[in-house]
């Protein structure tokens, strides 16, 4: 049966139970995933509110998934019990009677013997009845409940912390301008010599440049 709140359900049966004369036998818990929880009670019901306990319990639900009810005619095997019991009973009160009438250790001790047999046969015999008796006094209810839970995905610590990855962002900023001036440095430097080089015969090859442009100026004017 699948309820809103599991363990608020399981105390609510555990109550009707008492309320109704009856005990619970176990109860289990089970935390299957986090989207799905389970629990298991088994309890002894009296059978005249059986039905009446049965429908109570849906009540509590949300939907009942599945429903399994099933009984066992004991009235034959119960009649036979009761009927081996009073033919043991009488083989008692014969083995009693002789055992008082014995005249030696011998047969006293064979009686006697023969006597405790049957008394244990009789107290097996009357062991079973008494819980055919009470499987049909008291019923047998298997209750399993399960809550579905709706998973919120969380945020974690780190995706909230907004500070600390601002922080670092700017910090990693800074890292890489103090990076590149410093490459650019280096590299200037290292190759200062290269570059005044170039340089001048950049500027030989200007002045060439503009010599050649204004001779050829003059030409053209005469």
């Amino acid at each position: 049966m699948e309820v809103k709140k599991i363990a608020q359900v399981q105390d609510q049966i555990n109550k009707m139970v008492v309320e109704m004369g009856g005990y619970t036998i176990q109860q289990n818990m089970n935390q299957n995933s986090e989207e799905r929880q389970e629990s298991s009670l088994t309890v002894r019901i009296p059978q005249d509110h059986f039905q009446a306990f049965l429908d109570k319990v849906k009540k509590l639900g949300v939907r009942t998934e599945n429903q399994h009810i099933s009984g066992q005619d004991v009235t034959e095997e119960y009649v036979d019990l009761k009927s081996r019991l009073k033919s043991k009973q009488v083989v008692e009160k014969r083995l009693t009677q002789f055992m008082n009438e014995a005249k030696d250790t011998k047969t006293l001790l064979e009686i006697s013997n023969e006597l405790a047999k049957v008394q244990e046969e009789i107290e097996t015999i009357q062991g079973q009845m008494k819980y055919i008796e009470n499987q049909t006094s008291l019923s047998t209810v298997t209750i399993t409940l399960f809550e579905n839970k709706v998973v919120v995905p969380g945020l974690e610590k780190d995706q909230l912390n907004t500070w600390e990855k601002t922080k670092k962002q700017f910090m990693n900023s800074i890292n890489f301008i103090v990076s590149f001036i410093s490459g650019l440095f280096v590299f200037i430097v290292g190759y200062l010599p290269v570059i005044v080089i170039l340089g001048l015969i950049g500027v030989v090859i200007t002045l060439i440049w503009r010599k050649a442009k204004k001779k050829s100026g003059n030409t053209v004017d005469k």
